[in-house]
């Protein structure tokens, strides 16, 4: 099966695509943001199932509805607008659109939409396509499995993402208080830096490095898209107690660490809201584990917490470069991030060594080396126990 998404909006785009492998998992999808390119992909591949985006910056979407129903192709067309006006509606319908979705929509709604559309024209079966999943025998070769070929994301909750939902409804205090939670939220931090610094949205040289300013840029419903996107990925809502649990201590490790890198922000100039936006990814690895084995539990399979624990540990730093590497996080928020483990060699930059220090004093790892640094930034070693009381609070 092979599905089209023209959309000009990254966020929507990525929901509709992941919406797209989850109920199509062995779907191609082509993404295109304008409708020349749209148009030129579909007479090349073709498509079974087109989702056109109405308002676009020169050729519409209705167009690129009305050069492939002209055709007479079978490729099933469906409109998504911000329009939900008569005009709009009838417009569509007299070019013999297949279904029309209104934005801002409910996910479930659009879900049921699309398997309704394919239900009453399915596509031809590809006769070499195969029909099964792999199997797997144990946690093990499942983690391996997703290490090789693409982890699925990072956990989210799922009262959180149906509270962002409603985020344009909230009252001032509300809406501070949701942002708030969203920037300690590991999951949107990274996805909201990821497409932020992505060439859909990246305007300028300079890439964006706090949570803030890359929001700015994809604006409250580029957050919500992400959010639901996030929460369709296998395994996204973690709903085993020793997964929660684990997760919730993950989350105090980057938190801590945060307080240290504001301690060290009063001692030395440097960017601590680029540092902080850091730390929440300092656990990323070991999080995207967590999704993986909710995701073997979902597909019925029991969780031995030993073997699981023994996994983090061994696998967790492979698992952060993969899903780093996998949404394209900038390299000088990639620097940062893994400064806080491991400092390399020759390392030179001071918002570096910064991390290195406020990680080696979260993990009181290496005095040595601690001691070290501080003296290359001329802090004293008396300030160690107020920087460690600050992690601790």
């Amino acid at each position: 099966m092979r599905v089209l998404i023209l959309e000009d909006e990254p966020s929507m785009a990525v929901l509709l695509e992941q919406l797209v492998k989850q109920l199509w998992p062995r779907a191609v999808v082509d993404l295109e943001s304008d409708a020349l390119s749209a148009l030129d992909r579909w007479q090349r591949s073709g498509a079974d199932l087109a989702l056109l985006d109405w308002e676009l910056p020169g050729m519409s979407g209705i167009e690129v509805l009305k050069q492939i129903k002209k055709s007479g192709s079978r490729t099933l067309c469906v409109m998504v607008s911000g329009h939900a006006d008569r005009a709009s509606i009838l417009t569509a319908g007299a070019q013999h659109v297949d279904a029309f979705i209104v934005k801002p929509f409910d996910i479930d709604e659009v879900r049921a939409r699309l398997l309704q559309v394919m239900a009453a024209s399915p596509p031809e079966p590809e006769p070499d396509a195969p029909t099964v999943m792999p199997t797997f025998a144990s946690l093990e070769a499942f983690v391996l499995f997703n290490l090789t070929h693409g982890l699925p994301g990072l956990p989210i909750e799922s009262g959180f993402v149906q509270a962002l939902k409603g985020i344009r409804q909230l009252d001032v205090e509300g809406l501070r208080a949701l942002l708030q939670r969203s920037q300690r939220d590991p999951a949107l931090v990274l996805r909201v830096l990821s497409l932020a610094n992505g060439h859909g949205y990246a305007r300028g040289p300079e890439p964006l490095e706090t949570f803030e300013s890359a929001l700015r840029r994809i604006g409250l419903t580029g957050l919500v898209n992400l959010a639901v996107e996030l929460s369709l990925l296998p395994g996204s809502a973690l709903k085993h107690d020793w997964l929660r649990a684990q997760y919730q201590a993950f989350q105090r490790d980057s938190l801590a660490l945060a307080e240290i890198v504001k301690q060290l922000g009063a001692d030395v100039e440097f960017d601590v809201e680029a540092a902080r936006t850091a730390c929440l990814l300092y656990r990323v690895g070991e999080l995207a584990l967590l999704q993986v084995m909710q995701a073997w539990i979902d597909l019925g399979q029991t969780l031995d917490e030993t073997q699981g624990a023994r996994l983090l540990t061994r696998e967790g730093a492979r698992a952060g470069n993969q899903i780093k590497s996998q949404w394209t996080l900038p390299g000088s928020v990639r620097a940062r991030v893994d400064a806080a483990h491991l400092l390399p060699e020759g390392t030179v930059r001071k918002e570096q060594v910064l991390m290195r220090i406020a990680g080696l004093i979260h993990s009181g790892e290496s005095d040595q080396e601690l001691m070290r640094l501080l003296a290359r930034l001329g802090l004293p070693d008396t300030t160690v126990e107020r920087y460690r009381v600050a992690g601790e609070s």
